[in-house]
């Protein structure tokens, strides 16, 4: 018969093992970012006052000068945050003032997310990057304008399927079942060369859901949550219409109208293909996906993962976008749902997204290791040149290497 003390030591250890399954397995991590080695933190604080206050007085002056009701900021250099704040309200209808953790919709920047799952999943050789889409979804029988006529996964994350730019894009606005989205894309013919011709898309890019079950044996939002959400500690992030009316920390988007801007209702909309505009999260859990892409979660995103999903795919320096006109311009092109762009002072990581009034924006240079983001619930103009607006700030003070004072 065993002792009272063994009877102890018996349960203390189950409780153990039920805890590190439940810390393996849980969204909810003890920490809230990644754990660093006391010798490997850095001697002193990153934190410049006065930048910050420059960087503020920007933000101040273009909130005003375009009405935006709210936004969050978050600017990171070398995994370590130096900027972080939270302007304005929720709803131009309540007082209530947007924090770290009130949601944002994130529009197309949810491309990011797929490209980069997809890219821990071929790193794991769970997928290929040249597997026919049709592998995965066989009644997919749409005919390629290539010398083979197939349509890979590569084609789909880069944007280079030959489609018209936003074939079908009008019914993820109206929220068709993905499987009805499939039928009407057999039906297409490409107009330009497959794997050559970048044009934007939406409705082609949510085919990589479907891969994405087929490989993992998940729903793609499982996925999500198994590879990146739950192992990042992304606890307040989802990609269901569902999840995000059930947050009650939610800030609501908002379109201009002749009384300024104005909230507009929480659409379904683009939840259809989650990866092509429907994740959800709060600037603090943006603090932990900045600090992955950014290179300091290896054991979630493999710096192999990091190099296919950010690797140059595709020119897109012909695309009449605005960030082909940031100052300095050299060229960009596209990734697996990133772009890339050089300018004569940034090598810069980047997306865009806008969906039901919302507006987010998230970039970082790659060399020197510095990242922002922008959330914002409006489409204020500001949201347009925020990116661009902060590196020439960030350019200008650290010119030379020495800072302006």
């Amino acid at each position: 018969m065993r002792t009272s003390q063994e009877i102890l030591k018996y349960l203390y250890a189950v409780a153990t093992i039920i805890l590190i399954v439940l810390f393996i397995n849980s969204c909810h991590r003890l920490t809230d970012g990644k754990f660093i080695p006391i010798g490997l933190l850095p001697s002193k604080s990153l934190v410049d006052t006065t930048f910050n206050r420059l960087f503020e007085q920007q933000i101040a002056e273009q909130m005003d000068q375009y009405q935006c009701p709210g936004m969050a900021v978050l600017v990171m250099k070398n995994n370590q945050i130096i900027y972080e704040k939270q302007f304005g309200a929720k709803s131009r209808y309540s007082p209530d003032a947007i924090d770290s953790t009130s949601v944002f919709r994130l529009g197309s920047v949810s491309k990011g997310f797929a490209g980069i799952l997809a890219a821990i999943l071929i790193d794991k050789k769970m997928i290929h990057l040249d597997d026919p889409v049709s592998f995965y979804i066989p009644n997919f029988t749409f005919k390629a304008k290539n010398k083979d006529k197939i349509l890979r996964v590569k084609h789909i994350l880069s944007h280079t399927s030959g489609l018209t730019e936003h074939a079908f894009s009008n019914l993820v606005d109206e929220n068709v079942d993905r499987e009805i989205l499939v039928s009407y894309l057999n039906k297409l013919t490409p107009r330009d060369s497959t794997g050559k011709t970048y044009a934007y898309q939406n409705a082609a890019f949510g085919l990589i859901e479907k891969v994405i079950e087929e490989a993992t044996g998940m729903t793609y939002e499982k996925a999500m949550d198994f590879y990146i959400f739950s192992p990042l500690g992304m606890c307040g992030s989802s990609c269901t219409f569902e999840d995000l009316i059930g947050t009650d920390n939610i800030c609501h988007g908002h379109k201009y109208s002749r009384n300024g801007f104005v909230p507009v209702d929480i659409k379904p909309h683009y939840y259809n293909v989650p990866s092509a505009g429907g994740i959800n999260a709060p600037l603090k859990d943006m603090r932990s996906w900045m600090s992955a892409i950014m290179g300091y979660y290896p054991d979630v995103i493999s710096p192999n993962a990091r190099d296919l999903a950010f690797n140059e795919y595709v020119e897109t320096s012909a695309d009449r976008k605005q960030w082909n006109r940031w100052e300095g311009f050299v060229s960009s092109h596209y990734g697996l749902g990133w772009r890339i762009i050089h300018t004569k002072s940034n090598h810069i990581v980047y997306h865009g997204g806008l969906v039901n009034g919302f507006r987010s924006e998230i970039a970082f240079d790659k060399n020197k290791d510095i990242g922002v983001v922008f959330l914002f619930n409006s489409v204020c103009s500001y949201s347009n040149s925020a990116v661009e607006q902060f590196f020439n700030l960030w350019n200008t003070y650290h010119k030379d290497d020495e800072v302006i004072l």
